[in-house]
């Protein structure tokens, strides 16, 4: 797919425009120059046109261990690439590092539109004017946070979109894993040990990674996006600052696009309460939740550790169905490579339909079974069970009093299903809607 590199130093507005470009807040905005520390995709359309859209780290010359990392990462996104916006600060003018990105671009050989940003009126274009210094035959001035030009801007970028490039959308046909955890448990080492590169930026700074970031990605045959989110440190009313609160929504976003968890836990810590929670709001959510002890290698008496697990799991996490626990070393590379095929495996639950004449055998032996119990001198009668969804499997059994159906009994009934069809592994979602006196006969009655 044709992808389009939105770069420029830090703080000139690349993410906002990206996320004006998306349709929706990915990137974390804030005034803090380099906020932005991975690179961020998403996919979009304009004028008929599907393309790819990338936001980098700011480039940023200082010499710290993360800005270093950071540059990595904007070279490594030139080589990724086919079309470049240069984002530049209209109010501040040419920069040195304008001069310097511009001449990294044109040895990339490829083609590029510098954007003027903060260029908020037609009385500011005056300030595009200064940016033809940089040696270019035209400039746009934009203004990315009201959307100014934004489609003047596109309506140029189009044009270098060859009339054969790729359309096929390239999340489809892929198995979405969201990668969450705690800090500094190993998201992102164990991602860039899954592609063999440093694709995210990996420092022993807890909380690296603030942007749900998305990589594609294939192993054994299967096409999968990896989703890497920012570590969790606090609970949704504790933000420190805004950053922090940005990320967490932009992780809420995150679980609501992936289909499937793989929650890294720090084997030597054991399962935490905030692992707890993580794992808990990702299977309420309907997602699968596949278990990875990380730094197993630090472990000395692993057969202790591993029955530690196990009774954590047990005492803990009793609303996970057949849970997958992955004990890995990203050091070392054990197991990793497993995660992929729980998911394969977990994936064909997730996705797996029961058509409703199986369905209703089910049902009938459930009534048989055990007759639904009288709740507040009413007998619920069901009539009738389907399947609506998957991902997660979702049903719907038309009863005549859907608040009577007692929890008990609502178990049972997903008890039975999994019993008949599986579904090991994944949330199943239930759904009682009201039919009133019907000419079908109820079940269990003759």
């Amino acid at each position: 797919m044709f992808t389009i590199g939105i770069i420029g130093r830090p703080n000139v507005g690349k993410s906002t425009l990206f996320n004006r470009l998306a349709g929706k807040k990915i990137a974390i905005v804030d005034d803090m120059p380099g906020v932005t520390r991975d690179r961020i995709e998403f996919v979009t359309d304009w004028a008929g046109y599907r393309f790819a859209i990338v936001d980098t780290a700011g480039f940023d010359l200082k010499e710290e261990l993360l800005k270093k990392e950071m540059q990595a990462q904007f070279m490594h996104g030139l080589r990724e690439a086919d079309f470049f916006i240069l984002m530049t600060d209209g109010v501040e003018g040419v920069h040195p590092l304008d001069e310097i990105v511009i001449d990294l671009l044109r040895q990339t050989g490829k083609p590029f539109q510098v954007a003027v940003n903060k260029v908020d009126t037609d009385a500011k274009e005056t300030l595009t004017y200064d940016f033809y210094r940089l040696g270019v035959d035209e400039v746009i001035g934009i203004s990315a946070s009201h959307g100014r030009n934004v489609d003047e801007l596109l309506d140029k970028v189009v044009t270098f979109i060859p009339d054969d490039h790729d359309k096929t959308d390239p999340y489809e046909g892929r198995i979405k894993l969201i990668v969450t955890g705690r800090p500094n448990v190993g998201k992102s080492s164990m991602i860039n040990k899954w592609l063999g590169q440093d694709r995210l930026i990996v420092t022993p700074i807890p909380g690296t990674t603030r942007d749900a970031v998305d990589t594609f990605f294939e192993y054994d045959g299967q096409k999968y996006v990896l989703i890497d989110t920012a570590g969790i440190r606090k609970k949704k009313i504790m933000f420190k600052d805004k950053i922090e609160k940005y990320g967490y929504h932009r992780w809420e976003d995150a679980v609501e696009r992936a289909d499937i968890a793989v929650c890294i836990i720090d084997a030597d810590e054991g399962l935490t309460d905030r692992d707890v929670k993580v794992i808990a709001d990702n299977w309420e959510s309907g997602r699968p939740v596949i278990l990875v002890a990380n730094k197993w290698d630090l472990i000395e008496n692993k057969d202790e550790k591993a029955k530690d697990f196990f009774k954590d799991i047990d005492h803990h996490l009793q609303f996970l169905n057949k849970p997958t626990l992955i004990y890995t070393s990203t050091l070392t590379g054990k197991n990793i490579f497993k995660v992929f095929d729980a998911a394969k495996a977990l994936y064909k639950e997730y996705s797996k339909r029961i058509t409703t004449h199986k369905l209703q055998e089910v049902l009938e032996e459930a009534i048989q079974r055990h007759q639904p119990p009288v709740t507040r001198n009413r007998r619920v009668k069901f009539y009738f069970i389907t399947q609506v969804g998957t991902c997660p499997p979702e049903f719907v059994i038309f009863v005549n009093y859907p608040d009577a159906v007692h929890f008990s009994y609502q178990r049972f009934i997903v008890n039975i299903i999994r019993a008949h069809h599986g579904f090991d592994g994944v949330p199943i979602k239930v759904h009682y809607r009201q039919r009133g006196e019907s000419k079908n006969t109820p079940i269990g009655e003759y």
